[in-house]
């Protein structure tokens, strides 16, 4: 495998993650505190869940289409 495609992989996959817990933490202090949402604090693990690929996907794109343009140069 590629050294760039390895870096781009890991890139995405940490970032992913740390953007994932955030989001779970925020939205189950934000589901916690405010009551009156009506939302239950477990649905902040299906926030993190689908946060992941999502954020994943993209910045996967994102380091592709970079690393390709510094190719270029």
């Amino acid at each position: 495998m590629e050294p760039a495609l390895k870096r781009n992989l890991l890139r995405s996959f940490l970032l992913s993650l740390g953007i994932s817990l955030a989001a779970y933490a925020l939205t189950w202090g934000l589901f916690i505190t405010h009551g009156e949402l009506g939302i239950s604090s477990h649905a902040a693990v299906s926030v993190g869940i689908w946060t992941f690929p999502i954020v994943f996907v993209c910045s996967l794109l994102f380091y592709a289409v970079k690393s390709a343009a510094a190719r270029r140069h």
